[in-house]
């Protein structure tokens, strides 16, 4: 502490309190930005194997693989045969879902 609020308890309280909720916030902040680069790498990952990053995770979805997204991260830039082997599933799941809906266009 400097200045006034090391000597008059009033305002050191509320300097902590305004620190603590500061410190509250760069977490949430921290967690949003390390998303974004999970994010990010998947989707530069994915792009290599010719899918994009929406369409991968709606893949997933729909094949009820559930792999959060720091998995997803860490596999694609340790184990890309392995990553390839979760964006062909995605792919697969997706082919399936168009074929689907063709069929169900081609009834009217």
């Amino acid at each position: 502490m400097y200045g006034r609020s090391k000597r008059c308890f009033k305002l050191a309280a509320v300097r902590v309190m305004k620190e603590l909720n500061h410190m509250y916030w760069l977490r949430k902040k921290r967690r949003k930005q390390m998303r974004i680069l999970w994010i990010t790498r998947i989707n530069a990952a994915s792009r290599e194997h010719g899918f994009l990053y929406s369409r991968l995770i709606s893949g997933l979805t729909r094949a009820n693989m559930a792999v959060d997204r720091k998995s997803l991260c860490i596999l694609a830039e340790t184990e890309p045969a392995s990553f390839k082997c979760v964006v062909d599933e995605a792919k697969r799941m997706m082919k399936r879902e168009t074929l689907e809906s063709a069929r169900n266009l081609s009834r009217f």
